[in-house]
């Protein structure tokens, strides 16, 4: 079937990325940032050491905001608060001190080389759960290191499981949401692609 959101890209290293993350996460080298459960494997200058600068949006404080609540005091609509002075896609320059030497730097090395790119983040989807319907002002490559076929990604109209170690270019300026409908975690390996996709 032909995607028109979804493509396959090739000549990208694969490489067993799972292996190597949870030797990190073992050894407490790093950690899940446990409101996105996001970590970052590139930050700003000055901040090589914060892996977990990068996560979450970098317009939205989704910590902070207003409620909307009806007449019975249930919420029924968060609106979060605008960063004042948010951070760009453009300011993810360097990569962070704990993945140096290891097969992630060998993998931010050459996506770098492709392409110009902002945040390289980790992203853990816990089970049985959806994101919201939204669009990122930029396109995206995922590379799958822990799925199943309970996991699917969805953009417009089209709906598609990435398998395990395969890389995707997505478009996410449209509209999109991702699910895991399995009984464990899925991570992917999310890179922000910054300007146009060169296939």
């Amino acid at each position: 079937m032909k995607y028109k959101f979804f493509k396959k890209v090739k000549n990208l290293p694969v490489r067993d990325l799972l292996s190597e993350l949870n030797k990190m996460l073992k050894e407490k080298t790093i950690d899940w940032e446990k409101i996105d459960y996001q970590i970052c494997i590139n930050s700003i200058a000055g901040q090589e050491n914060n892996i977990h600068l990068g996560t979450g949006s970098l317009e939205w404080d989704w910590q902070n905001g207003e409620e909307i609540v009806d007449d019975h005091g249930n919420t029924v609509q968060f609106i979060p608060k605008k960063y004042d002075n948010p951070m760009q896609e453009s300011d993810f320059t360097v990569l962070c001190t704990a993945f140096k030497d290891t097969v992630f730097e060998e993998i931010y090395d050459a996506v770098s080389k492709k392409y110009k790119i902002g945040r390289m983040r980790l992203m853990l989807m816990r089970p049985k759960t959806c994101l919201t319907w939204h669009n990122d002002g930029d396109t995206r490559l995922h590379y799958p290191i822990d799925t199943n076929r309970g996991c699917q990604m969805v953009i417009e109209n089209e709906v598609i499981h990435m398998p395990k170690y395969t890389w995707w270019h997505t478009n996410t300026s449209h509209l999109h949401t991702a699910f895991n409908a399995s009984r464990v975690p899925r991570i992917h390996l999310v890179t922000s692609i910054i300007g146009e996709y060169n296939s």
